[in-house]
């Protein structure tokens, strides 16, 4: 319920465009602000300041590369927003399916489980 919570106002900023192209550039904007939101905690968490969580080495470095990898493909679509250039479909689609993944991966890290999200979005 939270999540859905938090994700409606997205959806709504996303109605505000109105080109092809604007559309994709406020749902990258959106994907970056729910990224970092997520991502927020995870300094805290991997310093162990967090309590009732607690992470192995192995769950860090899964945790770190996931989240790097959804880092780099939104700055790569924000770079193309910046310089003005075409940003498409399918690489704000991968940068959603992998954003996804990454949540999954975390929330399941928080609760002292591995997903399979976490492998996957890890290993791109």
């Amino acid at each position: 319920m939270k999540k859905a919570l938090f994700l409606a106002p997205l959806v709504v900023l996303a109605a505000c465009a109105t080109s092809a192209q604007g559309k994709l550039r406020q749902a990258t904007y959106d994907l970056a602000s729910a990224y970092h939101v997520l991502a927020n905690p995870m300094p805290d968490v991997m310093a162990g300041k967090v309590p009732g969580v607690t992470l192995t080495d192995d769950q860090k470095a899964i945790a770190k590369r996931a989240s790097q990898t959804v880092f780099n493909e939104i700055s790569s679509l924000e770079e193309s927003i910046s310089s003005d250039q075409t940003i498409t479909e399918t690489a704000v689609s991968a940068a959603q399916t992998d954003l996804a993944s990454f949540t999954a991966c975390w929330t399941g890290l928080k609760q002292g489980q591995t997903q399979d999200a976490c492998q996957k979005i890890g290993a791109n």
